[in-house]
């Protein structure tokens, strides 16, 4: 790549940056991520026992790259948008091999996004249970938006996720993190909210969050009665594992209800 191709990638790449502080500068969160119309909406977390114990034992929740969340498609363009660009180029309104850098630097961006996955529903979810856990022990945590939006720092961002056609929809790549509240339309029943940290959070407020970031992620501490409202038990363990369950919570200071799910009870006729 030329010199004169570099200096464009660089301008770009502070560009993004520039937008993204500018935006937090003026109304105190980044656009791109929308809030629940409800505020009180109830938000899951399905997982397996271990990772449960592992948010007991930190008493923290687990932040991991994008880039390891299982989709490959995590922060990745349209192809409207590729088609866009490769167009601009051909009209040579930018550098020869622009379009490939830009893919480049937003393929690079994604191992920068540290993100929490939820799932917003009024109720608990047995299609949910059934994808994320491949046992029987397994175990959700139910809170609200406003519990955890009030039990993160301001650098952490909060919105909903937004379904499109990646064969035919876009979004604006001008803002960096419009990729990663993105996903394909085959996703749309997971309902998602996303918590998300950027490593490259340039104000002084993200400096603590910054220098505990791991190869896999971020592990951000936080008051966990003041976060979690329920603690909700896989509908097929066993009773004795509900008890042990009950005991660990409560084995680290956490007072709050502790129950099997729901979809375990019996039918009326």
């Amino acid at each position: 790549m030329d010199s004169r191709s570099n200096q464009h990638y660089d301008l770009i790449a502070a560009s993004l940056s520039e937008t993204f502080m500018a935006d937090l500068e003026e109304i105190g969160q980044h656009p791109s991520f929308r809030a629940p119309t409800n505020k009180e909406i109830r938000i899951w977390r399905y997982m397996d026992l271990a990772k449960y114990l592992a948010i007991l034992q930190r008493r923290a929740l687990f932040f991991p790259r994008a880039t390891l969340l299982g989709d490959p498609f995590e922060g990745s363009s349209t192809i409207p948008m590729v088609v866009a660009r490769e167009h601009i180029e051909n009209n040579k309104d930018m550098p020869d091999g622009m379009s490939e850098q830009i893919s480049k630097l937003v393929k690079s961006s994604v191992e920068k996004f540290m993100v929490s996955c939820w799932h917003m529903n009024e109720y608990e979810s047995a299609a949910m249970w059934r994808l994320y856990l491949s046992a029987n022990e397994g175990v959700c945590i139910q809170l609200t938006y406003n519990r955890l939006r009030s039990c993160l720092g301001n650098c952490v961002f909060i919105g909903e996720v937004n379904y499109i056609d990646y064969q035919t929809e876009w979004f604006f790549q001008g803002q960096l993190f419009n990729a990663i509240v993105h996903k394909r339309k085959s996703f749309e029943h997971e309902r998602e909210l996303r918590a998300v940290f950027w490593e490259l959070h340039g104000i002084p407020e993200a400096e603590p969050y910054k220098a505990k970031i791991e190869r896999a992620g971020l592990w951000i501490d936080i008051d966990l009665p003041s976060l979690i409202e329920t603690v909700h038990i896989s509908p097929a363990a066993e009773p004795w594992l509900v008890s042990v369950i009950q005991e660990a919570t409560a084995k680290y200071d956490l007072h709050i209800p502790v129950v099997q799910s729901a979809l375990t009870g019996s039918p009326l006729y």
